[in-house]
């Protein structure tokens, strides 16, 4: 194996990961033009979401055993096929001008989108030692996959038409297709791809193989993550009401926490790598997350148009989002062994899912009148939402340093190969 080939394969991935967020959320930055094209309010925007959530509740969990299984190659060939697919149907329902077909199209689009995720985790935590840092500098290019979208996406709505933004939106999927079969291919001709390591048996009965520890970690992802997404999804059209913003000024907001991602992740990743205090950092996270909430909930909504209260929220959010993906992810790797690696992150996959699916409808339901007081509910929701994500982050660090010395998240310093110091 060529040292310099695991750079090859982040830049790859990551490539993948960032044409993946060009195209997965569009509705947020497409919500007032699909409102209108369909005729539909904010609660059908939010069953997008919540379409492509509900696969997500099973399917990963089914997509990393087949990926221990049968490997990451015939995996994310056929999970690809099933994306590409349902983003197809999702524009040709702006042609045939059919929202029932795009509520499918989103169907088939979620239905292994998340199992992707779970193959580019797998084939990163095979290849690096430097977990965070793999981990992060993959974030920065989702942040800059959002990034992009929140350019390209109302560009082409204001110069083009709608039917052409979702023509692109097709046209990123193929390139994800194209950077994730050129991985694989990669990894099987270095053999890195493990031949014999395959799940005894296809079966949900593997959850009992997993300890306390992860599914605590699992706990923590379902509150912080959803609390973080729904806000995301909801948060342009609630500054547009609250506090009187324009649709440009809302939808640089969106992306402003990827900003901040792109440029602290992988800084945050290497310091993590190199003198740990995980546990710790995730304490942090979580007071981050819940000023976000509290700032919003507890400031008054503006009469005229006001840029500081939502830029500062989003700022927070970003470091919330860098911060949790360097400090959380890597633990998952720490707790199982390599051979239900792929079970093991897309249990946590489907975990996420669960609770954005759910959320999202009810929260749908929460802000359908998108009025200032029906917005002011959702972020005290969201807040109670981020504070049981901040208790579950406690007891990780309670039971490290009860019970481990706080050494259980610590990366290897002896190990050459890919190894993790498991101390249970």
């Amino acid at each position: 194996m060529k040292p310099q080939t695991k750079w090859v394969i982040l830049f790859l991935t990551s490539l993948s990961q960032f044409s993946f967020r060009v195209f997965v959320d569009y509705p947020s930055l497409l919500a007032t033009e699909i409102k209108d094209h369909f005729i539909v309010n904010q609660f059908q925007i939010n069953l997008l979401f919540s379409f492509r959530s509900f696969p997500n509740i099973v399917m990963p969990f089914v997509g990393g055993m087949l990926l221990d299984k049968y490997g990451t190659r015939k995996g994310l060939f056929g999970f690809m096929l099933f994306i590409i697919f349902g983003t197809f149907l999702c524009y040709l329902s702006i042609i045939l001008n059919c929202f029932t077909l795009m509520l499918i199209g989103r169907f088939f689009m979620g239905l292994f989108l998340e199992s992707c995720y779970v193959g580019v985790y797998k084939i990163l935590s095979k290849w690096f030692k430097e977990a965070s840092f793999a981990y992060s500098v993959d974030t920065a290019f989702i942040c800059g996959g959002t990034i992009a979208s929140t350019i390209m996406l109302p560009y082409l709505i204001n110069n083009y038409s709608l039917d052409t933004a979702m023509l692109s939106c097709l046209l990123c999927c193929l390139v994800s297709f194209i950077g994730l079969n050129t991985v694989t291919t990669i990894d099987k001709i270095y053999q890195v791809e493990s031949k014999q390591e395959t799940l005894p048996h296809f079966s949900f009965s593997l959850l009992k193989q997993f300890n306390l520890d992860f599914y605590i970690i699992a706990l923590s992802s379902i509150f912080c993550y959803t609390s973080y997404y729904i806000y995301s999804y909801n948060n342009a059209e609630m500054f547009k009401t609250m506090y009187h913003l324009s649709s440009y000024t809302a939808a640089t907001l969106y992306g402003l926490p990827c900003y901040m991602a792109i440029f602290i992740a992988p800084y945050l990743g290497h310091l993590v790598d190199k003198h740990g205090y995980r546990m710790q950092g995730l304490q942090i996270t979580s007071l981050i997350q819940m000023s976000v909430f509290s700032l919003m909930y507890l400031m008054p909504s503006c009469e005229t148009t006001c840029f500081v209260i939502p830029a500062i929220s989003q700022l927070l959010n970003g470091i919330f989002f860098a911060s949790y993906v360097v400090t959380l992810w890597p633990c998952i790797q720490m707790v199982v062994s390599s051979q239900l690696s792929g079970t093991a992150f897309g249990f946590v996959y489907s975990s996420i899912s669960f609770g954005i699916s759910f959320a999202s409808i009810f929260i749908g339901k929460v802000v359908q009148d998108e009025t200032q007081a029906s917005y002011s509910n959702m972020l005290g929701i969201l807040l109670l939402i981020s504070f049981l994500g901040a208790s579950m982050n406690y007891l990780l660090y309670y039971r490290d340093s009860k019970y481990f010395n706080n050494k259980k998240y610590v990366i290897s310093q002896n190990s050459t190969e890919m190894e993790l110091k498991m101390l249970d």
